[in-house]
């Protein structure tokens, strides 16, 4: 895919950085309101997926720069609430959390290669 032949965009982190300290915010409200991993998690894919949307319609990423920018903004989304929620739970043991930790990751990797095939502009023919 040639993509943006003669123009090269220059990535905004601030912009993505934002993106991640609102979906952090809206995380970290959730993990305080209810303490369940699985409704952190649902929010952070629920900001991921806003942000998919936006990436989708503005179709000016391709999928390794949505790939990029969905890990980096899940990053920012995830990181509180789980060093202020899920790590400091009691009933957790050291062989769970690690478990856990390895299951999350597989499964944002797999949400942000789902995400950025469905975020990457379409095919141009010339």
């Amino acid at each position: 895919m040639m993509g943006n032949l003669f123009l090269r965009e220059k990535e905004n982190w601030f912009a993505w950085s934002i993106w991640g300290v609102v979906g952090a915010l809206a995380t970290f409200y959730v993990a305080m309101s209810t303490q369940a991993e699985h409704f952190i998690a649902a929010s952070a894919i629920g900001v991921l997926v806003l942000l998919t949307w936006w990436m989708q319609q503005s179709k000016r990423f391709d999928f390794g720069r949505a790939f990029k920018i969905c890990c980096y903004v899940l990053l920012f989304t995830v990181l509180p609430s789980f060093v202020l929620v899920v790590i400091p739970s009691d009933d957790l043991n050291r062989f769970d959390l690690i478990f856990q930790s390895i299951a999350f990751l597989t499964a944002s990797l797999l949400v942000c290669l789902v995400c950025s095939w469905i975020a990457r502009r379409p095919k141009q023919y010339y």
